[in-house]
């Protein structure tokens, strides 16, 4: 994993950013796999004890809501939460309109703009292009995206 400003994050920082990702994961309503999986590699990136891992999953089945995760976050943190929710909302495949309304309301308490917000989305969309890249290059594209299907790993 490539060094990232969430290694130098505070604990309640690095707890704030996962709530977070967990926020944006269930904002539509619905919890997909690879959802879950940026969530849990979010919590080991950011450190998470397992104790803690556990309670903040709990999160997955309430409503959070913006206001009361952010209040005792730094900017910085806030930031990289955005960055890093826009990714698990693109982990389905499509943002729904919830996920794009949740944050807008994120990038404003950054006093970020519609225009920040559709660079994180192009960023995305680069990152998805640039993973895929490799899949075709490496002639994994066929292995994997088959494995994807018929959930076979082996």
């Amino acid at each position: 994993m490539l060094p990232d400003a969430i290694d130098f994050l505070e604990e309640g920082d690095r707890e704030g950013y996962v709530r977070i990702l967990i926020a944006m994961a269930g904002v539509d309503g619905t919890l997909v796999r690879e959802e879950t999986a940026a969530i849990e590699a979010a919590m080991g990136r950011a450190l998470i004890p397992p104790g803690k891992r556990d309670l903040l999953r709990q999160e997955l089945k309430v409503n959070l809501k913006i206001d009361e995760i952010i209040k005792e976050m730094s900017g910085v943190a806030i930031r990289l939460a955005l960055r890093d929710a826009t990714i698990v909302g693109a982990c389905d495949g499509e943002f729904q309109e919830e996920e794009i309304q949740f944050l807008t309301e994120l990038a404003k308490r950054c006093d970020l703009n519609d225009d920040d917000v559709n660079r994180l989305f192009q960023w995305v969309d680069r990152g998805w292009s640039w993973l895929q890249d490799s899949r075709e290059w490496l002639n994994l594209s066929k292995e994997i995206d088959e494995n994807d299907v018929t959930g076979d790993n082996e």
